[in-house]
């Protein structure tokens, strides 16, 4: 019987004899992390060398059929200085989809931002219609049902990210997606468990339409964006006014806490003030929203979008930009209430804890 904790501890023990301490990461991906596994199941294991050659293959490939289980295991082996330079459109999904085990996956990761997100969203989208099309014109009906419920199977990774890009919200098991998804999406998710003799007319035509439908949903993401960037030194006035502005109204929505009146001395204190790096963000020439982070500390000061603009997606980007700068790192927020927009949007105390919780997760901050 497989007892993965078992393997994944052979299988680290065996990698750190071969590779020493070349062996800087080791991470588990796929249905055994999602919790989805069934007995014929694969074992996705991701692996990081600090330097990696053709012999490394070699050796890994004995360590797999050493430990049993060879004709199920799979994954990545890679080495450092590829990992650094792989293609940002696939960060995000690593990112999300890989528990570390030995090592911070996020410390070879190189930058990506949402707009990467978007793009291979867009890619994996384009791939999926290619798919259906080329199939259902070049290949026979019999070719086209038999590999149909393989292709809705795959959807699923398209739509978690699509969903993501939406919400902000990163689900890793098909089953919680399929709670949360959109009702669009849910049917579609629902066609990798279609029974044997299903109607493939109609469902292929479901399919196609939500391909079309997904096009015009990331085309409005991409539209969605507003442009971020380091404030110069003779723009932090108008910031900080922003800020006073936006912390007033905070105010008075009568929500005070010992974290309210350390953001006032905060917002009081020039001095202290000087020594931040301010990310803005802009629709167009106009100042909606800043990030404040002292860089020695890496600690996040207030965070703030003007409440004309909540919603949008804003906050995400200024997260993204700031990741971008400081791939791998901590980032260390003060205190919660320099979150303090999500008070003014939410309008109820409850639900402000609520979303600042998850945004906090989200950032793994």
């Amino acid at each position: 019987m497989f007892d993965l904790d078992s393997y994944m501890n052979a299988l680290i023990l065996s990698c750190r004899a071969a590779f020493g301490e070349r062996l800087l990461y080791v991470g588990l991906q796929g249905s055994y992390l999602r919790g989805e596994a069934h007995e014929n199941s694969d074992i996705d294991v991701m692996v990081i060398l600090d330097r990696f050659f053709v012999q490394d293959m070699d050796r890994y490939r004995e360590i797999l059929k050493r430990i049993g289980f060879f004709e199920r295991s799979c994954g990545f082996i890679c080495g450092k200085d590829e990992m650094k330079r792989w293609n940002p459109l696939e960060v995000c999904q690593l990112r999300h989809t890989t528990q570390d085990l030995v090592g911070v996956l996020t410390d070879y990761l190189p930058p990506a931002t949402r707009e990467d997100e978007i793009n291979f969203v867009n890619l994996s989208l384009g791939n999926l219609y290619h798919e259906l099309c080329h199939r259902y014109i070049h290949a026979g009906r019999d070719k086209n049902i038999a590999k149909f419920r393989g292709t809705c199977k795959g959807v699923f990774f398209l739509i978690q990210n699509l969903h993501y890009l939406e919400t902000g919200r990163f689900i890793l098991t098909k089953k919680e997606l399929k709670e949360a998804a959109l009702a669009e999406d849910r049917r579609v998710l629902e066609l990798a468990e279609l029974p044997d003799g299903f109607d493939f007319d109609q469902t292929f035509s479901a399919l196609f339409a939500w391909c079309q439908s997904a096009f015009l949903r990331v085309e409005q993401l991409a539209k969605n964006e507003y442009s971020i960037r380091i404030l110069a030194d003779d723009e932090t006035d108008a910031a900080l006014a922003l800020a006073w502005k936006v912390f007033t109204e905070y105010e008075s929505l009568d929500y005070s806490s010992e974290g309210t009146e350390e953001f006032r001395k905060t917002l009081e204190n020039g001095a202290y003030l000087a020594g931040l790096r301010y990310y803005g963000a802009f629709d167009g020439e106009k100042l909606i929203g800043l990030l404040a982070i002292r860089v020695s500390q890496r600690h996040i000061c207030f965070f703030f979008v003007d409440g004309e603009y909540h919603r949008r997606g804003i906050g995400t980007k200024l997260f993204w930009r700031l990741r971008g700068d400081f791939p791998g790192q901590k980032i260390i927020l003060l205190h919660t209430d320099c979150l303090f927009t999500r008070h003014l949007a939410l309008r109820r105390r409850e639900a402000s804890k609520r979303s600042t919780a998850s945004a906090l997760r989200r950032w793994n901050i």
